[in-house]
């Protein structure tokens, strides 16, 4: 039995980004840019991150909002994913993001990270594709994330200059079944949208 995504979602950011992107896409099964309302999230945009794919060996980010800057305690927009990566883990997360918006899919997990002040926290992400207005041009991978605790007293971050890789890694169906889940190193199953 698949698991529905909004049953799993703790925080209202990723709740109310799920539920905004499915408006956004109507009857197709990925938005198309121009089709995307960002004020229906506007609250949550200092969370929210974009991904350019433009192959699997470069992917760049286009935004990345403020409140996820300020807990990395650096500028992020521009840089490729790649050099935010672990060598180690770089394969796998190509992989699974060349899937979202190849397949197309979405991929849910949570990242376990440690603070200046305090304990650590947990963070939610939600990651959906949405495709670029002409046809052929770079997919992108729309992410949103949320600490599920206040962590506002606890900045920046310990792990500054990497992406963690997370837990709990499902991949999402969208509508047309996902990839195998061994892509993700768990064995998870998929949740539904």
């Amino acid at each position: 039995m698949t698991t529905a995504l909004l049953d799993v979602l703790e925080t209202p950011c990723c709740r109310d980004f799920a539920t905004a992107w499915m408006r956004w896409r109507g009857d197709e099964m990925v938005p198309r840019r121009r089709d995307i309302e960002l004020s229906e999230i506007a609250q949550y945009l200092g969370w929210l991150s974009v991904l350019e794919v433009q192959s699997a060996d470069e992917m760049v980010f286009r935004l990345v909002g403020t409140a996820i800057n300020e807990t990395r305690g650096q500028e992020l927009t521009g840089r490729t994913l790649r050099s935010l990566s672990h060598a180690e883990d770089w394969p796998a997360r190509s992989r699974s993001n060349m899937e979202i918006v190849g397949h197309p899919c979405g991929l849910y997990f949570r990242v376990l990270f440690d603070y200046t002040i305090g304990s650590s926290a947990y963070t939610e992400y939600l990651c959906l594709p949405v495709f670029a207005d002409a046809d052929g041009a770079s997919g992108q991978v729309f992410s949103i994330r949320q600490p599920v605790e206040d962590v506002s007293l606890r900045l920046p971050q310990v792990q500054q200059d990497y992406n963690e890789f997370g837990e709990d890694n499902c991949f999402v169906d969208l509508g047309n079944g996902t990839p195998d889940s061994k892509l993700l190193g768990q064995n998870n199953p998929p949740l539904k949208l």
